[in-house]
């Protein structure tokens, strides 16, 4: 795999998972789900699709082409995607 193969990997990811954690909570708050104090399977899988971005966004600030403006872009939107997959679980209480 080459550096820049990991490179776009590492950026379609994060926005993959956050487009999924967003999908699963509106999938709860469409549902009904109430706020629960002990947490259920989706609350895990979304934790863990926002914990696995982490490590994306660090691969793919390593691996970017810098020299052109993409890279700040793409940057921009992975942040984006964390910002509006979270959203909806503040507002929604849980």
């Amino acid at each position: 795999m080459t550096v820049s193969h990991l490179s776009r990997v590492a950026a379609v990811l994060p926005l993959v998972f956050s487009l999924l954690a967003f999908a699963i909570v509106m999938a709860n708050i469409l549902a009904g789900v109430p706020p629960q104090p002990d947490e259920s399977a989706s609350a895990h899988v979304w934790q863990l699709l926002m914990a696995a971005q982490v490590p994306l966004v660090l691969l793919f600030l390593i691996t970017a082409d810098w020299r052109t403006r993409w890279p700040a872009l793409i940057l921009a939107l992975q942040v984006f995607g964390i910002a509006i997959a979270s959203l909806p679980v503040w507002l929604a209480g849980y």
